[in-house]
């Protein structure tokens, strides 16, 4: 997206534990893709896409472990 007065796109690097489906803990690596539009004045996000990298079991199990 090219930027103009009232748009404009970022980036941010992602690192959430997070427990997953079977209660296990995981490390996650990636990082979102915003668009902001700006509207009456405000800054608001249009779109925001995850791409994840890489999933990896916790070495202690669940963060609540």
């Amino acid at each position: 997206m090219r930027p103009s007065p009232s748009r404009r796109s970022g980036h941010s690097i992602v690192f959430p534990a997070y427990e997953g489906q079977d209660a296990k803990g995981l490390n996650g690596y990636g990082h979102y893709h915003e668009e902001y539009r700006e509207v009456a004045g405000r800054w608001l996000i249009a779109t925001l896409r995850l791409t994840r990298l890489r999933l990896e079991p916790l070495p202690g199990g669940s963060p609540d472990a």
